[in-house]
């Protein structure tokens, strides 16, 4: 597995001078040093995570986002006894992104399992602008992901601001 920091960094806990530098210079987080440490440790018991490649890791309101570099995320999102692994061992709501997408490709992979009907640029009078992504169906009691949640993932991830409402009332 590739991560942000160091394999060696990531399996010990202790930054190299290299590494160090990187988190002084701001090109990488404190988010991805710990979670490169977490999954480094999980590559024994999870075995896809070696074909896997982390470019930044975010922890967002007790949720664990990982931005893999392009195709890694399949790997581990559709295979969904692997996706629940991953989100126990990590012992956090989990959400998977690839780094060079659009901003829809991203909203739909932090919205999954859900489904997204369309997604709205809206602006505002004071020239700022919110993005509304229309969900299908209507709000249930059994909708699979917490709206607060994901609005600060999709802010934290790409900084955008959501409004997120459902097709039915």
């Amino acid at each position: 597995m590739q991560l942000p920091i160091c394999s060696f960094d990531a399996k010990t806990g202790i930054l190299c001078p290299k590494c160090e530098t990187k988190l002084k210079n701001n090109h990488i987080t404190k988010s991805d040093v710990n979670i490169s440490k977490k999954l480094s440790k999980l590559v024994d018991k999870i075995h896809e995570l070696d074909k896997t490649t982390l470019i930044h890791g975010m922890e967002v309101e007790g949720g664990t986002v990982l931005v893999m570099s392009n195709g890694s995320h399949d790997k581990l999102r559709k295979n969904q006894l692997l996706f629940r692994q991953l989100e126990n061992e990590l012992k956090s709501k989990l959400w998977i992104t690839d780094i060079k997408t659009s901003n829809r490709q991203v909203l739909e992979n932090i919205f999954f399992p859900a489904k997204i009907l369309t997604i709205n640029v809206v602006w505002l009078p004071d020239g700022s602008k919110l993005t509304k992504v229309i969900v299908p169906g209507r709000k249930t009691k059994r909708f699979p992901l917490n709206l607060k949640h994901v609005k600060k993932v999709v802010k934290a991830v790409i900084g955008i601001e959501l409004l997120i409402e459902f097709e039915r009332t």
